[in-house]
């Protein structure tokens, strides 16, 4: 059997193939009766557009280019970034577009890719779902002027971005712990090279400081991945748990690594603080433990929400850059 063809549509209605090919577009040069008896008829021959053709035919992709994080298990494993990705999702469903992933191995397959789709205009614009030092792909997107929004905060880049505050949060976890009594805190970072664990790190010497407490560099511990194992292994091995009586923990996967490792020191008194990316916690605490709720799907929905505003207005968009910042919130898990 035949597939039906524009044509057939068109013979059928009894209007022209450029008057379906408007319909199909919504064009608001055709008359609301017309588009009612076209789309009648495309219902009873089962037709459906093809979407490529569309793209071709017109200046818009209706698809926005996700760029992902280099591939790691960190990525993988992460609650973050499914999470981001579901207000992503829900947020361009909402308006019919579509999602084209972007990732690799290397920084150098990475930028070959957003190079191919952003010239080959598969896409409108731009979600970085990370944020780092000298980006390559994101200094191209700037170069190329394709509107771009970026979930976190690259330094001091041009560019429209929503994050949380993480400095401000970095200072309210430790000044909760500060309240609860604790006076030796840790700070648990991870990678430098992400914005967000020197941020947070920020704000963890400004509570201290505000309370007369010692910054201790011996008390930081930075520079290893993002894993659950890495966490058990810290704490194992490396952080002598008897000199503290409190942990800001960056990183969700991270705090429940050190919280395996509490299970075998059954007379630990550590009171912890961590991020996640919901309220929904990964494990049961062996210690009372306190977190901050990023509300990760509300970054995910507003960072396309942004991008929407940028091609509104590019021009303006150029100018005028969108800095917005999701507000957290503190739960407490006591231990049971």
């Amino acid at each position: 059997m035949m597939p039906i063809t524009i044509r057939d549509v068109a013979k059928k209605a009894g209007v022209a193939p450029s008057t379906v090919s408007r319909v199909v577009a919504d064009s608001s040069s055709i008359s609301e009766k017309t588009k009612e008896k076209v789309r009648k008829v495309m219902d009873e021959l089962n037709y459906f557009p093809n979407a490529n053709a569309q793209r071709l035919a017109g200046s818009r992709s209706k698809t926005f280019g996700l760029v992902l994080p280099l591939a790691s298990d960190a990525f993988y494993q992460n609650p973050f970034f499914p999470t981001v990705l579901r207000g992503i999702n829900d947020a361009m469903s909402q308006n019919d577009y579509s999602i084209l992933l972007s990732w690799g191995q290397t920084n150098h397959q990475r930028l070959k890719h957003i190079q191919k789709i952003v010239r080959g205009k598969q896409v409108e614009g731009l979600i970085f779902l990370y944020a780092t030092k000298d980006d390559p792909l994101l200094n191209f997107a700037q170069e190329v002027a394709i509107p771009s929004v970026v979930v976190g905060s690259p330094g001091d880049a041009k560019v429209h971005l929503v994050d949380n505050d993480n400095e401000e949060l970095g200072r309210i976890a430790t000044e909760y712990l500060i309240k609860e009594g604790c006076e030796k805190i840790a700070y648990i970072g991870g990678d430098m090279d992400q914005f967000f664990i020197l941020d947070r790190l920020k704000g963890y010497k400004q509570a201290l400081i505000a309370n007369n407490l010692p910054f201790q560099e011996h008390f930081i511990h930075n520079d290893f991945s993002f894993l659950a194992l890495d966490g058990y292994h810290l704490a194992q091995n490396t952080l002598k748990l008897a000199h503290y009586d409190g942990l800001v923990i960056a990183d969700e996967l991270v705090a429940e690594g050190i919280q395996k490792a509490f299970a075998e020191e059954k007379s630990l008194q550590i009171k912890t603080m961590s991020f996640k990316a919901y309220e929904h916690p990964l494990y049961r605490p062996l210690t009372e433990e306190f977190y901050i709720n990023l509300n990760s799907h509300l970054l995910g929905s507003r960072a396309v929400e942004i991008l929407f505003d940028a091609l509104a207005d590019k021009e303006a968009s150029k100018q005028r850059y969108i800095h917005e910042y999701i507000p957290a919130d503190i739960v407490s898990v006591r231990k049971s």
